[in-house]
């Protein structure tokens, strides 16, 4: 392979890298246009490392900045607790020409649960000019932290001692669930989120469901209603057809806000900013709620196209600038001890780990939440990228006129090590999935680089499939003895992911009483298995996983 047809693989390999993260990543037109304030914002502005898990809370300063970008955004805003640094709320929006919603938050503590309801009426009280609205409470019978009788003692202590209206907050079916709660408020505050219904609906369907459930609920009780939340994440795991991604959540925005005003609905979208804490309950999903993201960017406008991630050239950049370096580094001055093929291989593997290396990256790091968590993801991509390098360099070693030697014992342990974590990821899909991760970013390198090395290994050095991919004699082992237990347990990896879906659906407490018979849930649960694409990624990503581990057992099984 000449020098200049290796430099110009590298440009052509590079030029595709960056046209790459181009195309998938192009302004997505969404038609929908909506130009007025919301009504209302939920407002919890907690920034990274801050929350009520840590008792770390915003400072007045910063309550006061994220009330003022709010102006010309917003009417109103709905808070969720009376305290913790939110009590300067009231005098901010009296300042700042914001309604608010006061709440008092509940939970299992009573006497928190009392200091909060005093603090929502002593701030009712001062400030009526601001505070047209109450709300007792958020999902407490959905947490299941008090029984209704207790909360409609809370209820009915706010109403006795405040002019404004006073209501509860929950999903909606917790409304129909407790009737008895609904007979005590002077309105009703409803949850609708299409993407955490027990049955997820798209983002298509979402308009249609809004309407139908504020219609339900209206016939139902026969008092005014505030949808209390509604909203789209935009990242974290998909949950059937309801894709978390930035295209989808502007969508749901603006078809919120329009079905809204065609329908005169009170609506309150959740919400304003990220809250990286919840991850810690909720996973990546959990913290991706905001319009605007946890550095105060905004994520996406209320007209014209969605461009899925702004900092697209940066990530671009540096994927090519990694890739390219690397591919010299490897064939700098060896260029000719490669023929065509070989180069071809080394470079190739080189590019993908600029890519590789590059995506994991931005995907690891956006779903740390805290300190612990950046440690936790660095450490990700810290194998990640061993595993990226040691597959190039290993292919320029290997894939040689004359081949030099490879003995690595070290960098056998590391395709096990991402086999046994699949595994994991599996059996922590089926028992608990609704909250986790699916991670087809973590996998790329271990799944795809060692197919293209393995493949390297069959066309340039004339190995068997068996012998180019066997796990364990990679990088020059002498193999590993557990291939066929990897096998089996990865094969059930497999298995479980889309089994995970069909699973969380048949325990959904709304599912069951919406479908009582099996004859009605069982093809709502088969088309769960397949619904979530990216669930079916991941599935198809581990089975791909098992080759290195069945070429182990079979070579291994033979005399």
């Amino acid at each position: 392979m000449n020098r200049l047809l290796a430099l110009l693989a590298v440009l052509v390999l590079a030029v595709l890298n960056a046209a790459g993260w181009w195309w998938f990543n192009r302004p997505v037109p969404v038609e929908l246009s909506f130009n007025e304030p919301f009504p209302s914002v939920s407002f919890a502005p907690f920034r990274r490392g801050q929350g009520p898990i840590t008792k770390v809370y915003p400072t007045a300063d910063q309550i006061a900045e994220d009330m003022k970008s709010l102006v010309g955004v917003s009417k109103g805003v709905r808070t969720y607790t009376a305290r913790e640094g939110l009590d300067v709320v009231p005098e901010l929006g009296r300042r700042y020409g914001i309604e608010v919603t006061h709440s008092a938050w509940l939970g299992q503590k009573i006497a928190i649960n009392e200091a909060e309801v005093d603090a929502l009426i002593k701030a009712a009280n001062a400030f009526p000019d601001v505070i047209k609205r109450v709300i007792v409470g958020n999902e407490v019978l959905l947490r299941q932290d008090l029984p209704p009788e207790q909360l409609i003692y809370y209820i009915r202590k706010v109403k006795a001692a405040v002019k404004q209206p006073v209501s509860y907050a929950d999903v909606w079916a917790f409304w129909l669930k407790y009737p008895e709660v609904a007979r005590e408020v002077d309105f009703l505050t409803i949850h609708i989120l299409p993407y955490w219904e027990d049955e997820p609906i798209g983002v298509d369907g979402a308009a249609k469901h809004i309407v139908a459930i504020y219609k339900r609920m209206a016939e139902q009780f026969g008092k005014p209603i505030l949808i209390g939340e509604a909203g789209w994440p935009t990242r974290g795991r998909s949950r059937g057809p309801a894709v978390a991604d930035t295209a989808n959540a502007a969508r749901f925005v603006r078809t919120l806000a329009l079905v809204s005003k065609e329908n005169g609905f009170d609506y309150n979208v959740v919400e304003a900013f990220d809250q990286p804490w919840k991850a810690f309950l909720e996973g990546t999903v959990g913290a991706k709620w905001g319009v605007v993201d946890e550095n105060r960017r905004v994520k996406y406008a209320m007209s014209g196209p969605v461009e899925p991630s702004p900092d697209w050239p940066r990530h671009a950049a540096a994927s090519v600038l990694i890739g390219s370096a690397l591919a010299l580094f490897l064939m700098w001055r060896r260029y000719d001890r490669f023929d065509l093929k070989g180069g071809l291989f080394v470079l190739v593997l080189a590019q993908l780990a600029g890519l590789f290396i590059t995506w994991q990256a931005v995907n690891a790091l956006a779903m740390a939440y805290d300190g612990l968590e950046d440690a936790w993801a660095w450490a990700r991509i810290g194998l990640h990228t061993v595993l990226s390098i040691t597959l190039a360099w290993g292919a320029a070693l290997q894939f040689r006129r004359e081949p030099g030697p490879v003995n690595w014992a070290w960098a056998e342990k590391i395709m096990p090590l991402y086999g046994f974590a699949a595994m994991v990821v599996g059996a922590t899909l089926l028992i608990h999935g609704r909250y986790r991760d699916i991670p087809p970013v973590e996998f790329l390198m271990p799944c795809f680089g060692i197919i293209v090395y393995a493949l390297g290994r069959m066309v340039v050095q004339g190995r068997t499939w068996e012998e180019a991919f066997a796990v364990g004699r990679l990088f020059g082992g002498d193999g590993f003895a557990m291939a066929r237990r990897f096998v089996t347990g990865l094969a059930l990896s497999a298995l479980a992911a889309p089994l995970s879906e069909a699973w969380a659906l048949s325990r959904g407490d709304d599912f069951v009483t919406s479908h009582p018979q099996w004859s009605d849930r069982l093809p709502l649960l088969i088309r769960a298995l397949w619904e979530n694409q990216e669930m079916m990624v991941w599935a198809a990503m581990v089975v791909v996983m098992i080759l290195p581990f069945w070429a182990e057992a079979r070579l291994r099984s033979r005399p």
